[in-house]
């Protein structure tokens, strides 16, 4: 005999991927309608199971009706006929017989003679209007089997007739029906109420959980001074109470940090604005000392023969070139380290040079530049993290979108007496994919803007691409508009 088989490999792998897949559609709901769906389930089922048992004892109650009345009538007939002598009294017994049942119910009565021939027949079930009737599937579900007694009637030992009593349980299933549609109809209207009452109490019980979590997103987005208001549920105010622990520490924490970040930024600007002070006070005399030496080797080789002053101009053309090379590199250098129009020009002029320098280099890219209504500064720091965040915000477009366009807005908002300096740079390259971690370069810019409480934000463009938003506040006595 052939052993049965396990499961292969790959049909144990379609069960999980169907109960993963089954689960992350499940997953998809919100966790209220999780409990109502389960609730409603279990309610279904209940109910399917309370109907079998309610079909099977409605078939027991109206067997045990009808063999109830059958034997009722039965020794209520077989009293009545011990009266009865003579055949030709058999008409009258079923005419009074005919009207004693006239308003009996699950039962029919028939009299015949000794020759089996009907007497007459009576049937007491009287047909109702159709409205009445169960339905014919819940009859044949709860129809009993046929149940009929016989009476004889006898005079000096001899039969002279037979009277049958049948059972009829039409009366007694048509009551079952009404009485069960009747506790299916409160069944389901209490369901639905119970569905709507448990839609607004659990919308209750889960509100603080929602609070929780528009606490979390405000802690993820950088608000460490969002605080919840301590539950009156005793399972959730330890909880809350351990939130708004958690978040005054990472207050303090990210106070303390960005204190800490303010220093690191000055020391660095600093450290950038010796380099590019050393660069410029003693790199370039020496690069125009060695331009000056050139020329004036060139001017005595000319004066020799042709033939000696050849190698000889050779040389200075290339030292020529080597040295202009080196004067074009100092000189970008010197403006990564700290731009030189920084503190001589304005905020707009400072990001239009900037910008300027970007369309040369990528000519394939069209740059629209929006500053408008702006003061001429907002102070050195804030300046020098704008210009930063544009450069690391355009080269990252330009280096991971691939666009044909960028668009760079820097406005100043004012809501009432708060100010911040806000900055968008879109792009319609391909975007970017969703919960990307930040790179280097972001990282670094969301630290820079983080110590003035700033904020950063990355997300998708309309229709396509990428939006860089950056959100400085401003002092109430940083520099306004015209100033």
């Amino acid at each position: 005999m052939a052993l049965p088989q396990a499961p292969s490999a790959s049909a144990r792998s379609d069960e999980t991927t169907a109960f993963a897949s089954l689960g992350r559609w499940w997953n998809r709901f919100p966790f209220r309608w999780q409990i109502l769906i389960a609730i409603s389930i279990l309610a279904l089922i209940t109910s399917m199971l309370g109907s079998v048992f309610a079909v099977l004892d409605a078939k027991r109650r109206a067997d045990m009706e009808t063999r109830t009345n059958i034997d009722l009538w039965a020794n209520h007939i077989a009293a009545k006929v011990r009266a009865l002598d003579r055949p030709d009294q058999l008409r009258e017994f079923a005419a009074q017989l005919e009207s004693e049942m006239a308003n009996v119910r699950h039962v029919s009565v028939g009299v015949q003679d000794s020759h089996g021939n009907p007497v007459d027949v009576h049937s007491t079930k009287k047909a109702g209007p159709p409205e009445d009737r169960a339905p014919e599937w819940f009859t044949a579900l709860v129809q009993p089997n046929a149940a009929f007694q016989t009476v004889n009637i006898t005079s000096r030992g001899e039969p002279i007739g037979t009277v049958t009593i049948h059972g009829v349980p039409d009366d007694e299933i048509a009551e079952t029906w009404d009485f069960l549609e009747l506790m299916g109809s409160l069944w389901l209207g209490a369901i639905a109420l119970m569905m709507v009452g448990l839609y607004f109490i659990l919308g209750l019980v889960l509100n603080p959980l929602a609070i929780l979590g528009d606490g979390m997103k405000e802690l993820e987005d950088g608000d460490y001074t969002f605080r919840l208001d301590i539950s009156q549920v005793r399972e959730l105010e330890s909880i809350s109470s351990a939130f708004n622990t958690l978040a005054a520490a990472l207050d303090t924490a990210n106070t303390e940090n960005g204190r800490l970040y303010r220093q690191l930024i000055a020391v660095q600007e600093e450290e950038r604005r010796e380099i590019s002070r050393d660069l410029h006070d003693e790199f370039g005399p020496c690069l125009f000392g060695i331009m000056a030496a050139t020329t004036a080797v060139a001017h005595h080789a000319k004066q020799l023969p042709e033939a000696k002053a050849a190698p000889i101009l050779a040389c200075v053309d290339e030292i020529v070139q080597v040295s202009s090379h080196l004067k074009s590199m100092n000189r970008a250098l010197l403006n990564r380290l700290r731009p030189i129009a920084l503190g001589r020009h304005t905020i707009e002029q400072l990001i239009a040079e900037l910008i300027d320098t970007f369309k040369r280099r990528h000519a394939g890219i069209t740059f629209d530049l929006d500053t408008a209504a702006l003061p001429a500064t907002f102070g050195e720091i804030i300046d020098l993290t704008v210009y930063r965040c544009v450069q690391e915000g355009v080269t990252n477009a330009i280096r991971h979108g691939r666009p044909g366009r960028i668009e760079v807005e820097l406005a100043l908002a004012e809501d009432g007496s708060a100010r911040t300096v806000t900055l968008n740079v879109r792009d319609n390259g391909t975007g970017i994919a969703a919960h990307a971690p930040f790179g280097y370069g972001l990282s670094s810019m969301r630290e820079r803007v983080g110590a003035l409480d700033g904020t950063v934000r990355v997300g998708a463009s309309s229709p396509r691409g990428t939006c860089l938003t950056v959100i400085i506040p401003l002092a109430d006595d940083a520099p306004r508009v015209g100033v």
